[in-house]
């Protein structure tokens, strides 16, 4: 599946590293606003392991993530987190990575001390994604 997916993605130049590392930032990001309020904690869990990434991208971090910012508040508000999260989890392809898909927007979630219902659900459709 791997070797596949780096197939599709060779003439884009996109790594399957890469890709992988960009859906996790971006589940991360989905989770920050799914509450409907967007609080500093929830960034600062974001923004701490987006720089622990080596990433490896044409579009530096932080415009990367303040542009997705969009596309998630997007996907929230046009009720498609359900196939945003099963978009995403398709790129992650490592069973690691997948786990740290749900720890990390289970952190993000508990990051403003209240995990709302919105959030609750989306944890319970990635955790069932993974398994």
């Amino acid at each position: 599946m791997k070797f596949e997916q780096l197939l599709t993605h060779f003439d884009m130049g996109i790594s399957i590293e890469q890709l992988q590392k960009e859906s996790l930032l971006d589940i991360a990001i989905l989770f920050m606003g799914l509450d409907g309020a967007i609080d500093d904690k929830e960034k600062l869990v974001v923004k701490s392991f987006a720089r622990n990434l080596d990433w490896h991208s044409v579009i530096p971090l932080d415009d990367y993530i303040t542009d997705m910012q969009g596309k998630c508040i997007l996907a929230i508000q046009s009720n498609e987190v359900e196939s945003f999260i099963q978009h995403r989890l398709k790129h992650i392809v490592d069973a690691p990575m997948r786990d740290l898909a749900l720890k990390l927007a289970t952190e993000v979630s508990k990051a403003d001390g209240t995990v709302d219902d919105k959030e609750r659900r989306a944890l319970s459709l990635l955790e069932a994604e993974i398994i």
